[in-house]
């Protein structure tokens, strides 16, 4: 059976992957050169590379969906929450090896208003990496929120021993200037109405896959 995992960020693909690398290793291909953000997001591949048996990566979800017998799945994270970690974790993540999009950002510190109003970080979830793509298509989408629960479930059905209590990558800095957004109820208000079609969409996953 091949294994098709897309990597939304800031929702625990990073400690995924390195358990993959060592549970797979030369069996697993890491897909990062199609992100969304970038300009290589349109292209799409009819199956797997020979002797791979798994794809994790940073891709749109419609970029492997020819591939036959596979099990794919996703882990979402709430949209207002994931914002906040994208928008911390780009302030501190080197603009080497980056799309132009993050540059961007390092060029000009947008607000995290300003941040969450921005094409396409507004809609990153609901059209930059699903749109247009039927979600039924996944045998499983599971959340950060129930991150441990929904490991259960991905082990007993893609036979992966995975740990879910592995966290690595987690954006551990600036928390006053989190605290201070996060009780800012007007602009915490500003921020969900921005994200809006996102947070419509994540909701909407967590009802049928919960």
């Amino acid at each position: 059976m091949n294994i098709v995992s897309v990597h939304f960020p800031k929702a625990g693909g990073h400690a995924l992957l390195v358990q993959l690398r060592y549970l797979l290793r030369d069996s697993l291909l890491e897909d990062y050169s199609h992100d969304p953000l970038g300009p290589n997001a349109g292209e799409l591949v009819d199956d797997l590379p020979l002797g791979i048996r798994m794809v994790h990566g940073h891709f749109r979800a419609a970029r492997y969906d020819k591939v036959k017998n596979a099990f794919r799945f996703t882990f979402l994270r709430h949209p207002v929450d994931n914002l906040l970690s994208q928008y911390f974790f780009w302030q501190t993540y080197p603009d080497a090896d980056v799309h132009s999009l993050h540059a961007k950002f390092l060029r000009e510190r947008p607000t995290i208003e300003k941040f969450a109003g921005s094409a396409p970080i507004r809609r990153l979830m609901s059209e930059m990496y699903f749109g247009g793509y039927d979600m039924a298509r996944f045998d499983l989408v599971g959340f950060i929120e129930t991150r441990s629960a929904d490991y259960r479930k991905l082990n007993q059905v893609a036979g992966l021993p995975l740990d879910p209590d592995i966290r690595l990558n987690e954006t551990a800095t600036h928390h006053e200037e989190r605290a201070a957004i996060k009780s800012d109820a007007l602009l915490m208000s500003r921020i969900s109405a921005l994200l809006s079609d996102d947070i419509r969409f994540y909701e909407r996953q967590r009802a049928i896959w919960s």
